[in-house]
């Protein structure tokens, strides 16, 4: 009985151990992978963050957008999103190896959605979402030009005005984030087939 009861810790131990890198891999890939936040912009106030790294530190790009761009009112059916106006707040970008302040320009944001005349209820729509702008640090006149985008969903609900309303931007993964996401799945798979084993070995004893 110790001796097997030895042999199921070291089992679970090593169970352990692959579980505990699988974790630690996926938490990086989400965190390092640019990331848009995008809601309706309730005609003040911010609506707007992106999470990307340059020149290898990490960036955060934050503001809002022009309400008409993608307001929290409703929308008649077959409006069509084109762009709109970006305002975004200062924000510190490191420039050869030092953290320099930049103010930035009113810039652009941009998406195309259609919305259906067909009278349905609820209509969720794939789109790419882009945005650029420039900054300049008033100490040095250094100009600086930044942008970014990602593709995702927007779901639309209509009211019993028949206008439709908006929901926020939810982003789709990455490739390569669901590329790590199924090596982990594999190696779960692999453990279990393991333990599985040695279940069987257990109870040929």
């Amino acid at each position: 009985m110790g001796v097997k009861s030895t042999i199921v810790a070291e089992v679970r131990m090593k169970l352990l151990l692959p579980l505990s890198l699988l974790l630690i891999a996926l938490t990086p890939a989400t965190a390092f992978a640019d990331n848009l936040y995008l809601v309706p912009n309730f005609g003040a106030g911010d609506n707007f963050a992106y999470f990307t790294q340059m020149n290898g530190h990490e960036l955060v790009l934050s503001g809002g957008t022009d309400p008409y761009f993608f307001g929290s009112f409703g929308y008649q059916p077959g409006y069509t999103f084109g762009g709109g106006a970006l305002y975004l707040y200062s924000s510190v970008i490191w420039i050869d190896g030092i953290p320099t302040e930049f103010y930035f320009f009113s810039g652009s944001i941009g998406m195309n959605i259609t919305l259906p005349t067909d009278g349905r209820d609820f209509f969720r729509a794939f789109t790419d979402i882009g945005f650029g702008a420039t900054g300049i640090n008033f100490d040095t006149g250094q100009t600086i030009g930044v942008g970014g985008g990602a593709f995702g969903s927007i779901s639309f609900f209509r009211g019993l005005d028949g206008l439709y309303y908006a929901s926020p931007f939810e982003q789709v993964p990455e490739p390569g984030t669901l590329g790590l996401i199924g090596t982990g799945l594999m190696g779960i798979v692999a453990v279990a087939r393991k333990r599985l084993r040695t279940r069987q070995l257990f109870r040929s004893q």
